[in-house]
């Protein structure tokens, strides 16, 4: 259910800030700031904070203060101009992923995230060869063992240990008992505290070696002859100690996120773990936890599948949804020429702002940014979750989950600018 109504305290609050999607969050206000907020993480009480000091301000044109009429009609005026639109950032909800759509439907544009090097590292694997995967509440309930590929879990989803991989209480397997491995260039010194309580087992290994690394415990889980010490840094018997756990766990978990595997062929690496959960399936239970939705790569995605059939970095100027994850990244379309117009949108965060371009942008951001060059539209947008109602995805794809309204603003969302501009085109007008 969506929450139209405002209150000064208000509960159960879904937090659209990363891809775990907290709803446990009480928040309270004073005369449209923020007060309090409980249950949230460090980031979420940042993001919070930031969102609840941006200001309804009124849009611009080249870097002039316009009406909302003045910059739509502008807007019209540049995607009936162009011959090869291209929509990107998409940081928003549903309902503006929806509006996208219709919208990039009608001019034939082309869409990407701008997450979305990190977000095809993984959905390249799923298209090649498929995947078996979790759920936040499988993992809460069942893991025994779990496994956590590279260093920025925790970091970038920082209530992962306590909402997910080690809860208060589980159905069927006891938080106490389960085991934490940590695999990736970990040292001492940089395990943050709650994660260095539940005293876990630490591989370290470079970002660069994790395929290798998979490989060999495939080997080892297969009974083949393999060479553990191919390894700089691996002592003697680690491996064969983590490929014996994981044939004997009874519900084991490799998790990690694909926006820290950022060096190239990296999907080989995420390919390399999903084959490791592929073959511990065959005498025991298994599953991969790939992290992702901070700035709603995991909403579009899912948006844009179901409509059109597709994931993103898809083009509609063919009459026809086509697919290309490796001609359609947005940075790579900019940098060869091959659109006119650049619509970004960033109803989410502050930094995510569009690159540095020669072509006419479009921006829809969730504050006023100062930019050199100023775009050549910018039309401050109200935030998912803080000034309008929504919808959003977490991680695992599974679970839409309700974002409410927590305060009145006059900004537009960005679903009601971009259906404006698309009835604009419809009408002529």
């Amino acid at each position: 259910m969506w929450n139209h109504q405002t209150a000064n305290r208000m509960e159960a609050v879904t937090c659209p800030f990363c891809g775990l999607a907290c709803d446990d969050l009480t928040v309270e206000t004073a005369t449209g700031a923020l007060r309090a907020l409980s249950n949230g993480c460090t980031l979420a009480k940042t993001r919070f904070t930031e969102s609840f000091s941006t200001l309804d301000a009124p849009p611009r044109i080249q870097g002039r203060i316009a009406t909302l009429e003045e910059a739509l009609e502008r807007c019209a005026e540049l995607l009936r101009q162009s011959r090869a639109p291209l929509f990107a950032g998409l940081a928003t909800d549903v309902n503006g992923m929806r509006a996208a759509l219709a919208l990039a439907d009608r001019c034939g544009a082309t869409l990407d995230h701008a997450n979305g090097d990190a977000l095809f590292r993984n959905l390249l694997v799923l298209k090649d060869g498929g995947w078996f995967t979790t759920t936040f509440t499988e993992v809460r309930n069942r893991a025994d063992l779990v496994l956590v590929v590279g260093t920025q879990c925790f970091e970038r989803f920082p209530r992962l240990v306590e909402r997910v991989l080690f809860p208060p209480e589980a159905l069927f397997s006891p938080p106490a008992d389960r085991a934490l491995v940590l695999i990736g260039p970990w040292d001492q010194g940089n395990l943050p505290a709650n994660v260095r309580a539940l005293n876990p087992t630490v591989i370290p290994v470079a970002l660069s070696e994790l395929a290798g690394l998979a490989g060999l415990l495939r080997g080892l889980i297969a009974g083949r002859p393999v060479r553990t010490q191919a390894l700089r840094g691996i002592h003697d018997g680690v491996l064969e100690s983590l490929a014996g756990r994981l044939r004997e766990a009874r519900y084991s978990v490799v998790t990690w996120t694909a926006a820290e595997l950022d060096f190239p062929h990296a999907e080989l690496t995420v390919q390399a773990l999903v084959e490791l959960v592929r073959d511990l399936n065959r005498t025991t239970r298994s599953a991969a936890l790939p992290l992702a939705g901070t700035l709603g790569d995991i909403t579009v995605n899912q948006v844009c599948t179901w409509q059109t059939g597709y994931p993103l970095r898809t083009g509609l100027s063919q009459g026809q949804p086509r697919h290309e994850p490796l001609l359609y990244r947005y940075s790579d379309l900019l940098a060869r020429g091959e659109t006119d117009l650049l619509l970004w949108v960033s109803a989410l965060s502050r930094q995510a702002l569009p690159p540095a371009s020669e072509v006419p942008t479009i921006l829809l951001s969730q504050a006023l940014i100062e930019q050199a060059p100023p775009p050549e539209v910018q039309i401050p947008v109200g935030i998912p979750g803080i000034d309008h109602p929504g919808h959003w995805y977490r991680s695992d794809s599974v679970c839409p989950l309700p974002l409410g309204r927590l305060r009145l603003s006059g900004m537009p969302s960005v679903a009601q600018v971009l259906t404006r501009l698309d009835e604009r085109l419809a009408t002529g007008l």
